[in-house]
């Protein structure tokens, strides 16, 4: 989430808060682009080997309803997590598009425990899929995506269920393509998520890989990036928004950012124009709640590129962000003696700083085996961290505040 300093007619307030009832209906026309003021429609990109030309942006189920209908008329084609919704709930604007203009992805998790105990039941998934489009109503899901991922090489190389499931699904007509969500778990005895999407490249079905991707990422995403490119294999990015959330209200960087020269940008703007600006990036997942902060990022993704300002903005922001926000790299839990899952604290550290998401932030981190308070204090971790956290006193912090 982030802000900004754009104010708005009375109509579309009026709009926002009425509900998704459609554009047409509430008399509101699409977000605008340029002087020539034409309707601002996001650019799409080739999502690798599934063919699909998704938006360049992606759209979350997480989103206040009351923006569907202004980001379906921005061009946001694709859906993400969309077997939240069900037959009730899935919002008009986007069924009343002809089926084969948006992509619909279903989302698919262990089962029996979380992402890192549970199970792949080929059984399970298959009925959860199958279950969950007759609860959507709309025939298939174009996009069939295993949630959070392997737990190494040797898993994927060794347990079709998850395979298994989609082949099935597919045979039946009731989803298209197979994709992956991929975390690192080293924290227990695992693989690197770049050393399993790799894998995944070269050995499988799998035809698109979703990942960490920030700005500050570790030289390996970037790499693995470039391999995904090079063999055509589908890129989106999450958890992309890193530091931007808490970066608002910062005395000391708003009060840089104040200088004439950063005019026109910020963090939230630099962050997704240095995102789209990457070429081997088909699209980013980014969290927003208001018409404010899809603006802002709808206009910042359809610009051409990096300006020199937004370069400015994000070397002031790279300097706000060392020592204070994590990229998720998680080199740092493969120096811990005791295995704690350092990363993903981080990110649930994320969840309530970024996105003001306490609850979930807190519920998750309680759910962990291991949390902040097994730190020893060793020090083992802190030479391969390149933002020059102080680890051991921030899992102290997080746990006072999530624990």
């Amino acid at each position: 989430m982030h802000s900004s300093a754009h104010h708005h007619d009375k109509s579309r307030r009026n709009f926002l808060r009425a509900g998704a009832a459609g554009l047409a209906a509430a008399g509101i026309a699409p977000l605008t682009y340029g002087q020539s003021k034409a309707p601002l429609k996001l650019p799409t990109r080739r999502y690798g080997r599934t063919g699909l030309q998704i938006s360049s942006l992606v759209g979350a189920t997480t989103w206040t309803p009351s923006l569907v209908p202004l980001a379906v008329a921005s061009g946001v084609n694709y859906w993400h997590k969309a077997q939240k919704w069900d037959s009730k709930t899935f919002p008009q604007a986007i069924r009343s598009q002809p089926r084969e203009s948006y992509f619909l992805e279903c989302v698919v998790d262990r089962v029996g425990g979380s992402h890192r105990n549970g199970r792949i039941d080929e059984e399970a998934h298959y009925q959860f899929v199958k279950e969950s489009v007759k609860e959507l109503g709309i025939g298939y899901y174009d996009v069939f995506k295993f949630h959070f991922g392997y737990h190494s090489i040797e898993e994927a190389k060794t347990n079709p269920g998850m395979v298994k499931a989609f082949e099935r699904l597919k045979k039946e007509g009731l989803v298209k393509h197979l994709t992956i969500s991929q975390h690192h778990y080293n924290d227990i005895g695992g693989d690197m998520a770049y050393d399993i999407i790799d894998y995944l490249i070269e050995h499988s079905p799998y035809e698109a890989a979703q990942f960490f991707y920030s700005y500050g990422a570790p030289k390996e995403m970037n790499e693995i990036l470039e391999l995904c490119r090079k063999k055509d294999f589908g890129t989106i990015a999450m958890k992309t928004m890193r530091g931007v959330g808490r970066a608002k209200g910062d005395n000391n960087l708003e009060a840089i950012l104040k200088d004439p020269k950063y005019k026109g940008s910020n963090p939230a703007i630099a962050t997704i124009k240095w995102l789209m600006s990457n070429p081997n990036l088909d699209a980013a997942v980014v969290a927003m709640n208001s018409f404010e902060e899809m603006e802002e990022d709808f206009r910042a993704a359809m610009d051409a590129g990096l300006a020199l300002h937004d370069q400015r903005v994000l070397d002031q922001f790279a300097a706000f962000n060392n020592g204070l926000t994590c990229t998720l790299c998680s080199e740092c839990v493969s120096k811990c003696p005791e295995n704690i899952a350092i990363a993903d604290i981080f990110r649930y550290e994320r969840y309530a700083m970024d996105y003001h998401e306490l609850n979930r932030a807190s519920r998750e981190y309680r759910a962990l085996t291991r949390n902040g308070t097994a730190c020893i204090s060793c020090g083992d971790c802190l030479p391969v961290c390149g933002e020059g956290i102080d680890i051991a006193g921030r899992l102290k912090q997080v746990h006072g505040m999530l624990g």
